[in-house]
Formats: C-alpha cells, sequence, structure tokens
C-alpha cells in the first residue's frame, strides 16, 4: 500500500512520498515547483505526430466515427514502446482527443507511445457504449502493435475527471467480455496499468463531500451523471431517471464492484479542493484496491482543484513517468 501527497502552495508544489510497499524502500521527498502554464511545443523532431487516425466506425444515427493522435518517439521503428492511451474528459459530454496533447508530447519524449482518443459522449450514447468506445481504442492498437511499434503486452491508460473514470473501467474490466463490441475482437482490451485523475468511482456518491444543494444538483434526472447512465428519456427506449433510480444499472457501471485479482497497478491523484469531483472518491477507489492487494499510489493535492494543469508540470510528469517505467518493465 503506498499513499503519497503532493503538498500545493500559492507559488509552489511541495511533493512527500511515503512508500511501505515491498517494491520499494521507503522515501521521504521534498521537491518545489513553481505552477505554471504550460509551454511544451507541439513540433518537435524526437516526436512523430499521426493525426486523425479512425480506430471506430458504428454505423448509428448519427454515424459516430472515432478517431485518435498517436505520438511516437522519432526512432521508434528501431524498437517496440509501451503504449498509453489518454482518455478526455468533460463530463461525457464533450471528449476532445486534443486535451491531452502536451502530455502525449512528453511521454513519446520518454520513450512511449502515446495516443489521445475521442468516444461518444451522452445524448448519442450511455456509459456501455462509451466504455466500449475506449475498450475498442486499446484493441486497434494490439491489433496494429507491429506497424506503429508498440509492445502489445505493455498498454497503459490514463484519463482525468470523466475520462479518469473511463480509464478506471477499462483496468477493472479489461479480462472480461463486459462492454466488449466492435472490431478487432480478436485482440484483448486490458491494460497493464491506470493512471486516474480525479475521476469518479461510485456514481451514486460523487457529490458527497458537497452541500445537499449540490447533492441534489447532481442527482437530478438531467444532471450529466444522471444521463450518463440511464440515458436520455425516450432515446434507443431509455427510461431516463435520476442516477439513484436504477440501482442495477448504477451497480454495473460501479467500477468498485469489477476489482480482482487481474486489475492492474494503479496511480490515482485527486486535489483536496476540487469542486467538482468527491475527494473521497478517489480514497474508496485507493482503498478498494489496496484491500484486494492491487498495487495502488495515492497522491492527494492539497489544496488543488479539479484542473488538468498539475500534471503538466515537471515533477509530476516524473511520478507518471517513473510509474508506467516500474510497472511496465
Amino acid at each position: 500500500m503506498r499513499i503519497r501527497k503532493i503538498v500545493v502552495s500559492v507559488i509552489a508544489v511541495c511533493i512527500l512520498a511515503l512508500s511501505v510497499s515491498p517494491c520499494m524502500a521507503g522515501v521521504e521527498e521534498h521537491i518545489d515547483v513553481k505552477i505554471s502554464v504550460s509551454d511544451v511545443p507541439m513540433s518537435n523532431d524526437k516526436v512523430l505526430i499521426r493525426k486523425d487516425i479512425l480506430f471506430a466506425r458504428y454505423d448509428t444515427w448519427p454515424q459516430a466515427d472515432l478517431k485518435m493522435d498517436i505520438y511516437s518517439p522519432s526512432a521508434s521503428e528501431n524498437a517496440k514502446h509501451p503504449a498509453v492511451i489518454l482518455i478526455p474528459g468533460g463530463c461525457w459530454i464533450t471528449a476532445p482527443k486534443s486535451a491531452w496533447s502536451q502530455m502525449c508530447m512528453k511521454l513519446a519524449e520518454n520513450n512511449f507511445i502515446a495516443a489521445g482518443i475521442e468516444y461518444r459522449v451522452i445524448g448519442a450514447a450511455d456509459y456501455t457504449e462509451i466504455i466500449g468506445d475506449v475498450k475498442a481504442a486499446v484493441r486497434y492498437l494490439r491489433a496494429h502493435a507491429d506497424e506503429l511499434h508498440i509492445d502489445a503486452n505493455k498498454i497503459a491508460v490514463m484519463g482525468a475527471s470523466a475520462g479518469g473514470y473511463l480509464a478506471v473501467m477499462l483496468g477493472v474490466t479489461g479480462n472480461t467480455d463486459k462492454f466488449t463490441f466492435g472490431d478487432n475482437l480478436n485482440h484483448g482490451s486490458n491494460v497493464q496499468a491506470v493512471i486516474d485523475c480525479f475521476g469518479p468511482t461510485d456514481l451514486t456518491r460523487t457529490a458527497d463531500d458537497y452541500s445537499d444543494e449540490k447533492k441534489e444538483l447532481y442527482y437530478s434526472p438531467s444532471s450529466f451523471l444522471s444521463i450518463f447512465v440511464n440515458g436520455v428519456s425516450g432515446y434507443k427506449d431509455r427510461k431516463g431517471g435520476s442516477i439513484r433510480d436504477n440501482h442495477e444499472r448504477a451497480e454495473d457501471a460501479n467500477p468498485l464492484n469489477y476489482i480482482s485479482k487481474d486489475t492492474p497497478p494503479f496511480l490515482i491523484f485527486h486535489g483536496d479542493s476540487d469542486k467538482t469531483v468527491s475527494l473521497s472518491q478517489s480514497k474508496i477507489l485507493h482503498d478498494a484496491l489496496t484491500e484486494k492487494g492491487i498495487d495502488s499510489s495515492f497522491y492527494i493535492i492539497n489544496g488543488g482543484e479539479h484542473d488538468a494543469a498539475y500534471f503538466h508540470q515537471p515533477q509530476v510528469v516524473k511520478i507518471i513517468t517513473d510509474f508506467l517505467k516500474r510497472v511496465l518493465k
């Protein structure tokens, strides 16, 4: 079990890492990091970028063509590399594959192949279909591993907020047929590592740390949580309703119910000033993983809000890349 905290002040971040894992000796480290907007150049002769690669097509109404951008080390043709799929957030209302472009560049510079993906959004799809979309991305990378110079046995997934939830679901359901449909079905959708940045877990408790007014807002039939699970009333014969109205579907969408001995290592981040997803959501995930003996590292960002800017800072990128190098070795 590993519990880690990143202490954030007005002008700096102090990272305190504590470990009692058998994998690593106990470490205490203090690093001051200036919080600033990342200025990673989006062109780099060390990184090859392939844009708008179609990885899934659904002949639905409207037709859905899902694409990914792949960032590779320029010298990737000389070796196979671990891959990381990056899933955007946005309340499942929007899913721009460019959201993680800076992180994709940094991962490629660290000899990973990074794929920023998109997925269908609520209104046109519900949780079963959206989870299936991210599984399709994993299978696509495995099906094309040779031409993309990917080690098909070393694929990780990372997401923030709604994307964090999808990354978690991908991690805990990878060795089941649940939410599996589409192309490349002869390839598995299991992943070897998960990085979850302030994603919700038990969707019926996402606002547990907030006021009664905010709970009422989150658990209303028109909330993004409710539509994600129960759909829009009348569309595709969905009944709609509050996230708490249909216990069976809410439990089916709860990643805590799928944790098993096959669950891969997790790296979890969450800010303790998050006003969008309760900090307790990451804590219950971390506790559930460690209770099952799963390798889980949990970083709490003191003063951290619901903001991906924390994950573009050099020390945090190092935590991420060190984790990936350790578990994908």
